[in-house]
């Protein structure tokens, strides 16, 4: 059984390889394949779905039945876990992280995502090892009377990340000019795994953060809020500070508020993606913010270091990239493609449009943190002196939008003859003045269409071109 996706494994809570018979021998088999017949320590933490206790004492029971430890962080966002094995890794004893979480999707699924004892997502050579012991597994670890005792590590992890963040912030804040006020910035948690810990990091900083969606209850992560539904957060930034969002002028009946938002960041479920909100409503995502801290990063450390973004890069901005003379390299979509990408060149930034920025830290790391990428957004705004809403207005962007489709099966979707000749002639249709990209879902049952054109009306006839002519036996 093909176990792994772009991004770790993912399904619907309680249907294989998501339930209980098979996180055990999967628990099993990623303690085998890290650690072979010795013993080491399995870290797991989650991002607050209600289904992660449920999966996590299913794991439990497999990795204790190899012989490892297990210690659970709680409600811990994904790249903060990556950060602390990396600094438990510098020890001797042998280490390994799991992360409980479905990312962006909704609560009904979940999934585990893997690091290795250095705090790196593991590599194909140990997601097919683990597939191999999984497949090979005949030892029956179920009827086994294992008891999984609570070894609680979420305090020390916790202190961990905060101290890593706030030293990050005040490395990169080092020789800026401070604000006269301080800066207030609107978190949108997504109710998902940064809900608790947001509040406790820059706290003695000029940086005042908000936070809102901060209450999991299990079943509203990424409800509506968060970077995959931004329009909540638009419309808490110009409720709060008052703006009509079409100009850049404060509403001339009210008194403008000396407290306001001045900038907002919108995460998903378990803290690696941010899409930023500028005070009058404007989306900065993923393509704007990687090209932001590329020019940065050439301006200011006179380096040139390449960049690397996916098939999925807005073309307006791949075309800047080859006006400012920075090397572009496109790799498949998906973090650990970028990833890959950005080892083999050097790679100074490296992310995708939704929001997943990678940027390299110490200790041969390379993090996908919202809060980080926040940070690095915010030493380019106080060193160019610029806010965001001019940074934003200096990027050329192509208008573009991301159509999903669920579907009864993504390959016999993009098999079909009626949908073969659909796209064949929306190639035709949208010709040289645009481009269109049609590709599976790696983490759901999508099928996800990308289409870019100068002329942002022609999009929505493009798109309903599409929807008005597919097979419709072949969607949900």
């Amino acid at each position: 059984m093909k176990l792994f996706g772009t991004d770790g494994i993912r399904g619907k809570f309680n249907e294989p390889p998501i339930n209980y018979e098979h996180l055990v021998k999967i628990g099993y088999a990623f303690a085998r394949s890290l650690f072979g017949d010795e013993v080491g320590h399995v870290y797991i933490s989650h991002d607050g779905r209600e289904s992660a206790s449920d999966i996590e004492s299913a794991l439990s029971i497999g990795i204790l039945a190899q012989g490892s430890k297990v210690n659970y962080a709680g409600l811990f966002p994904t790249p903060a876990l990556s950060i602390c094995m990396n600094m438990e890794g510098l020890s001797n004893e042998l280490h390994a992280g799991i992360q409980i979480t479905a990312s962006h999707n909704p609560y009904s699924d979940n999934g585990v995502k893997f690091f290795d004892q250095h705090g790196h997502k593991i590599d194909d050579a140990l997601e097919k090892s683990i597939e191999n012991n999984y497949n090979n597994q005949e030892e029956d670890i179920i009827s086994k009377d294992l008891r999984v005792s609570k070894v609680d590590c979420s305090d020390r992890f916790n202190k961990y990340y905060i101290n890593y963040i706030n030293e990050y912030f005040m490395l990169k804040m080092n020789d800026i000019n401070l604000p006269v006020k301080k800066i207030n910035i609107l978190v949108d948690c997504a109710n998902g795994a940064t809900s608790k810990i947001i509040n406790k990091i820059l706290k003695d900083s000029f940086i005042n953060i908000i936070s809102i969606y901060n209450e999991p209850t299990g079943t509203n992560i990424n409800s509506d809020c968060g970077a995959t539904h931004t329009d909540a957060l638009k419309r808490f930034i110009h409720d709060f500070n008052n703006i009509n969002a079409n100009t850049t002028d404060y509403d001339e009946t009210r008194e403008p508020k000396d407290l306001k938002i001045d900038l907002g960041v919108a995460l998903d479920g378990d803290g690696d993606r941010a899409i930023f909100i500028s005070p009058y409503g404007v989306e900065i995502n993923g393509d704007d913010t990687l090209y932001i801290l590329a020019l940065f990063h050439k301006s200011f450390s006179k380096s040139n270091k390449p960049v690397v973004g996916t098939k999925m890069t807005n073309h307006g901005i791949q075309n800047l990239y080859k006006k400012n003379n920075i090397e572009f390299i496109q790799a498949d979509v998906g973090d650990k493609n970028v990833l890959n990408a950005m080892i083999k060149s050097g790679a100074i930034f490296g992310g995708e449009s939704s929001g997943h920025v990678l940027s390299p830290m110490l200790n041969n790391l390379y993090v996908g943190d919202g809060i980080i990428t926040l940070i690095n957004l915010l030493e380019v705004i106080f060193k160019q002196d610029k806010d965001i809403d001019q940074l934003k207005n200096e990027i050329i962007s192509i208008p573009s939008k991301l159509f999903n489709t669920n579907v009864t099966d993504k390959k016999a979707f993009l098999e079909d003859e009626i949908n073969i000749k659909v796209f064949s002639e929306l190639e035709k249709m949208i010709g040289a003045n645009g481009r269109l990209l049609l590709r599976a879902s790696g983490t759901e049952n999508l099928i996800r269409l990308l289409i870019e054109h100068q002329n942002e009306e022609k999009i929505e006839i493009l798109s309903k071109y599409f929807y008005d002519n597919i097979n419709k036996n072949t969607i949900v």
